[in-house]
């Protein structure tokens, strides 16, 4: 039997909603399409499936820290003292952010 990623997702993607995002591996997704569905996948599907339901449960990651910006500041208008910092690279792309709450850092 064959099944498009896209299926297998929409069919196992109640069983990844609620799991710890570490135990998301395709091992797992190969494992719960041969249980859950009777279906045999390959790796490579499975990789694509844990792709497209991490786009679907949590962002694109692409938007995600597009959003950071936006979010440091919000934080630092809401929290009085808070400290954030966001560094990209010299072609835009993100390298590494901080953030350190107001109360935090007064103790």
């Amino acid at each position: 039997m064959q099944a498009s990623s896209t299926v297998i997702d929409n069919c196992l993607i109640d069983d990844f909603r609620f799991m710890s995002i570490d135990r998301f591996i395709p091992k797992e997704i190969v494992h719960k399409a041969r249980t859950n569905l009777g279906v045999n996948i390959s790796y490579q599907k499975a990789w694509r499936v844990k792709e497209h339901t991490v786009n679907i449960l949590h962002g694109d990651t692409v938007g995600s820290y597009a959003l950071i910006p936006r979010f440091f500041d919000k934080l630092v208008e809401s929290n009085p003292g808070t400290s954030t910092a966001l560094e990209m690279d010299d072609s835009g792309h993100f390298k590494f952010c901080f953030m350190a709450f107001g109360a935090s850092i007064e103790g």
